[in-house]
């Protein structure tokens, strides 16, 4: 059952909510919400909680397929095309398409008014031309008679019928019976009933589009051509001529042979509009005249824009609003544009048509073309990435043999070799740190031999208290420091630098350590307590044997000293090393004397000498590790400061004045990772009231 629970505390709540309002639905009958109305709140306050959780796990599958949507680089790539180019070109071709219809909507807006203005300015020109005819007729020897007014009437009528086949003409003037009109109309167009000419119009002129809403009209919303002009030439007989051409087909038909544009008169109502979309009965029902043909007259499939024409209200003077009277609606398509601009009589308007063409073709090319490389770079670019990843995975699993197949010769083939490349480096590498690590483990155990090597502690002689110390710059020492106990009363001090670093100088520190100790047990030995007169000897014996089994490159400095705790003497061979400091009061003496390094030739000669040393004396052997390290201004330690940390603490025991001056040396010190090896010996004469005390 555990396996099948939510784990989340998100699920476990929408699960409980999912319960509940299944509950809801089987239990809460209207009868019980009656009754408990607090529960019907209740289970009304589930429908937000769920609509939260639903929001909820929305985001979540957002998330989720957004994930699996981008994670691979092929679909992210995908998906930037589709929005750097796709979305950004279709928008721009909506733009386009939107924008050329709105200029050919304003476009045709304008010719339509300039149309309508046009057959405005014929009507009224026939109008005063009409009344002119009239003002001839009026002002001759006799007052002409009604049957004269209706012949000079229909006469002229004709020469507008012929141009507009529904108009009328309204002729209102006084006889001897009151006011008296004459009329000549199209009765099937329009129907006169007595109606009285507007106050606001008066004895001036007039032209323009109206809407006809006079009392008594049988169409009080029609939208008509009309022209009025007034005459009072002769005092005694004014009149007045109304000339008005309704919107009808035929009207339509002219405005569309001039547009090219199919046309429709549609009733329009203020409150709820023409309502023809999507209930295209109602749309049906409105519409009043139309140039469409007939099977498209009740459910033209282009798309129909309005255009409020404002014409002026007959009843009141003033202009109406976009309410309450009949609109003219245009047929605005893409298709119609593009005829309407390159409909020409010559062949100008077919050939710019064409090229039109041709370059759309050309550039829907150019797109396809662009779709498909970006396809098949957008592959090559993914199939190297998945290669890669590919890659990686068995990298990762330490699988170093693993090789890309180099496809091509770019970016990406060249990232495949280097790939290819530094998987070989990194297997190169990994055996190398098999060797290393082999090696690492060989040297440990060539530390611990070496350390074995050096004086686990310093002997205790009666007058004598000596220490010392070698640091190794790597994991082997290349210095050599040694004790040798001869007897109870003899001492020799030994200290060596070997020519390198590393094993090869550990190597013939241990083979100069085995060497000088044969030597000087032979010669002590030998020699008995005269042993110290052969110091030189033991060093000329040491070169030698250096000489005969190492390398003409490799040699040794060193210094060797027999310490007499009887007579307090000491004897020393100084070989080319750093001469060790000897401190009797506030002298320093160096010792130095000696000969050249050991190793380099074969009959070198040495010299030794013997100094009485004092109560409280100090001699100090080092190797160029202490006075040769450098700060992080390059600046060594020198041994003028060696000697300054020596008198510093000359009156402290040697193991202590040991670890001061190395201290010191190892603060001086810059770079973590020393350059050289560092021994140390400080042999000290005790004090005589602690030779007393003992």
């Amino acid at each position: 059952m555990r396996r099948f629970l939510p784990k989340s505390r998100m699920a476990i709540f929408t699960l409980i909510l999912l319960v509940l309002w299944v509950l809801k639905s089987t239990l809460l009958t209207p009868r019980i919400r009656l009754t408990y109305p607090f529960l019907g709140f209740i289970f009304d306050l589930l429908g937000l909680l769920l609509a939260v959780s639903v929001i909820y796990y929305s985001w979540k599958l957002f998330k989720y397929l957004r994930f699996r949507t981008l994670w691979k680089i092929r679909r992210r790539l995908i998906v930037a095309n589709i929005f750097i180019g796709a979305i950004p070109f279709l928008v721009l071709i909506v733009i386009f398409y939107v924008s050329a219809l709105l200029f050919y909507y304003q476009l045709s807006y304008f010719l339509i008014s300039r149309q309508i203005g046009f057959h405005t300015s014929q009507i009224h020109a026939f109008n005063l031309s009409l009344r002119y005819s009239l003002q001839q007729m009026m002002t001759g020897a006799s007052r002409p008679t009604t049957a004269a007014l209706k012949a000079e009437l229909d006469a002229d009528a004709k020469y507008l019928l012929a141009a507009y086949p529904s108009a009328s003409i309204i002729l209102r003037f006084p006889d001897a019976e009151g006011n008296r009109v004459l009329t000549y109309a199209n009765q099937d167009k329009v129907r006169y009933t007595g109606r009285q000419v507007p106050e606001w119009v008066g004895d001036r002129e007039f032209s323009n589009l109206i809407v006809e809403d006079s009392p008594g009209e049988a169409s009080p919303t029609r939208l008509f051509l009309r022209s009025y002009v007034y005459s009072d030439f002769l005092p005694d007989l004014p009149f007045n001529v109304e000339v008005s051409v309704p919107f009808d087909r035929y009207l339509l038909g002219r405005l569309r042979a001039a547009l090219g544009q199919d046309m429709l008169l549609a009733r329009h109502s203020g409150e709820a509009g023409l309502q023809w979309y999507p209930n295209r009965d109602i749309f049906r029902e409105n519409i009043l005249e139309s140039t469409f043909e007939s099977e498209r007259t009740q459910t033209p499939t282009s798309l129909v824009w309005p255009m409020f024409l404002f014409p002026v209200s007959w009843s009141t003077g003033t202009e109406t609003s976009s309410n309450d009277f009949d609109v003219l609606m245009v047929e605005v398509s893409f298709t119609n544009l593009m005829q309407n601009l390159f409909h020409s009589e010559s062949v100008v308007g077919e050939r710019i048509y064409f090229v039109l063409k041709l370059i759309v073709a050309i550039f829907l090319l150019v797109e396809i073309a662009s779709i498909v490389i970006g396809i098949t770079l957008t592959k090559s670019i993914t199939n190297a990435v998945h290669n890669l990843d590919r890659g990686t995975e068995f990298v990762k699993r330490g699988d170093f043999s693993q090789r890309i197949v180099v496809r091509s010769d770019d970016q990406l083939g060249a990232l495949a070799a280097s790939f290819n490349q530094m998987t070989e480096f990194v297997q190169h590498l990994v055996k190398e740190r098999v060797q290393k690590e082999r090696l690492e483990r060989e040297l440990e155990i060539a530390k611990e031999v070496q350390e074995r090597l050096f004086p686990n502690h310093a002997p205790q002689m009666g007058h004598l208290d000596v220490t010392g110390v070698c640091l190794p710059a790597r994991t082997v020492s290349g210095d050599y420091y040694d004790f040798l106990l001869l007897g109870t009363e003899e001492l020799g001090l030994a200290v060596g630098d070997i020519c390198g670093k590393g094993i090869s100088a550990a190597l013939l520190m241990a083979s100069l350590q085995a060497t000088l100790r044969s030597n000087v047990m032979n010669l002590w030995t030998n020699n008995g307590r005269n042993g110290h007169k052969a110091v030189a000897e033991v060093v000329e014996r040491l070169n030698t044997q250096i000489y005969a089994y190492t390398a003409a490159n490799k040699f040794a400095t060193f210094f060797y000293a027999l310490y007499d705790d009887a007579q307090q003497t000491l004897t020393y061979c100084n070989a080319g090393h750093n001469p060790p400091l000897y401190l009797s009061g506030d002298e320093v003496v160096r010792l130095s004397a000696g000969g050249t390094v050991v190793g380099v030739f074969a009959d070198s000669r040495y010299e030794q000498e013997t100094i009485q040393l004092h109560s409280d004396d100090l001699m100090v052997a080092y190797t160029d590790g202490i006075v040769e390290c450098v700060n992080e201004y390059g600046e060594e330690f020198g041994e003028h400061r060696l000697i300054q940390a020596i008198q510093e603490n000359r009156n402290l025991p040697a193991a202590r004045i040991k670890e001061l001056v190395v201290e010191k040396v190892l603060s001086w010190t810059f770079a973590e990772e020393r350059e050289d090896d560092m021994t140390l010996i400080v042999a000290r004469i005790r004090k005589s009231a602690r030779l007393a005390a003992r």
